[in-house]
């Protein structure tokens, strides 16, 4: 297994349970680490696991220093800057996850980003304030005061030139990085919600156009387009299965008189009304569409002539008129129907509304409120 974290004996502090702590620490990065380099073979779930035990552990460990150093009685403004670095640590754990948006390289990617980071500033912690705490431990235990020999460590990193300039050079860098990876998770959760709004909104969007493409908007029925794609549909189904098919062409009679004496919005309440009886009267298999002005289509799915016409007959016998809020009647409720049946020698979904269309003619003819 290639490892991100090269340990050495640099890093060794020579607190025996310290030390042991930073090497499960530094063997939990190298893991989650290794992960990263199995491509396809691991699953997000063993990342976020590998994640979450090294949250757990380093707090376990961070907790055990603290509880160590806090009871030699180590001075204040150490354990104060201690606690710090080790809260932006699981901070910056914290911060490993991803958005649930993301794909598995896009993971990877964020993951790789912040293990490299966390590699840096654990080499970082352990040769500087790690090893800055286990030289005044041991100054404590040797019987100096706790101030002294804060104040003798200091001094001491104060007066190595090359050492002490680089760990402050580097802690003002990890903390700009810690800033900035907080920044850029801030900008993914939002970017992530946005998404997910601009998702919501364009299925709203599609529905609304669904909606205006194949639903007519004053009966909340199948609009013309989608009778015509419906009645293709069923005709195919019907030449190959050879199953009957047959359709109900209807429309209202003298219904241009109520447009005229009463207004184009009582021609739309009876159209709206009558939609409603025909959804009423059909077969739960039976399709209704509104075509357009006053005429309308019924689909008959597997049915005969004698099927569509029982349909047509029910239409006819659920006739009301129609009354307005003035208590006037505005439509007598009167329809005409033209039943049709594909035929064999019929060439095309188109021929069977021909037909329809022809009895319907009949049936108007005839006087209306009957069936062709």
């Amino acid at each position: 297994m290639s490892e991100l974290f090269k340990w050495s004996p640099a890093f060794l502090t020579h607190l025996a349970e310290v030390d042991a702590q930073h090497r499960r620490l530094v063997d939990l990065i190298n893991h989650l680490g290794s992960l990263l380099t199995e491509g396809q073979n691991v699953s997000p779930a063993e990342i976020d696991d590998a994640r979450s035990a090294l949250i757990a552990y380093g707090n376990t460990h961070f907790l055990d220093e603290e509880t160590m150093f806090t009871s030699v009685g180590v001075d204040a403004r150490h354990v104060e800057f201690h606690r710090a670095e080790h809260q932006s640590f699981i901070d910056e754990l914290q911060g490993l996850g991803w958005t649930e948006t993301a794909n598995l390289a896009e993971r990877e990617r964020t993951v790789r980003r912040e293990v490299s980071y966390l590699v840096n500033w654990l080499a970082y912690h352990i040769l500087g304030v790690d090893q800055a705490m286990a030289r005044q431990v041991r100054m404590i235990e040797r019987g100096l005061d706790p101030r002294e020999a804060f104040d003798a460590d200091l001094a001491q990193r104060q007066s190595e030139v090359s050492t002490e300039p680089l760990l402050v050079a580097l802690n003002g860098l990890l903390a700009t990085l810690s800033e900035r990876n907080r920044e850029l998770a801030a900008v993914n959760r939002t970017l992530e919600q946005r998404v997910i709004e601009r998702t919501a909104e364009l299925e709203r969007a599609n529905a609304r156009l669904h909606i205006l493409t194949y639903e007519d908007e004053l009966t909340g029925l199948p609009n013309r387009r989608h009778a015509v794609a419906a009645l293709e549909a069923l005709w195919k189904e019907a030449r190959r299965d050879g199953t009957p098919l047959s359709v109900l062409l209807l429309d209202a009679d003298r219904f241009k008189g109520v447009n005229d004496t009463f207004g184009h919005a009582e021609g739309d309440a009876v159209l709206k009304a009558l939609g409603q009886r025909l959804r009423d009267s059909v077969r739960t298999s039976d399709i209704v569409c509104r075509l357009g002005g006053d005429e309308f289509l019924v689909i008959c799915p597997r049915s005969d002539r004698a099927g569509a016409a029982h349909v047509a007959g029910k239409v006819i016998a659920s006739r009301r008129a129609h009354i307005n809020a003035a208590g006037q009647e505005c439509w007598s409720g009167a329809v005409s129907v033209g039943v049709a049946e594909v035929e064999p020698d019929m060439r095309s979904a188109e021929d069977v509304l021909k037909a329809a269309d022809r009895a319907l003619y009949a049936a108007k003819r005839s006087g209306g409120d009957r069936v062709a």
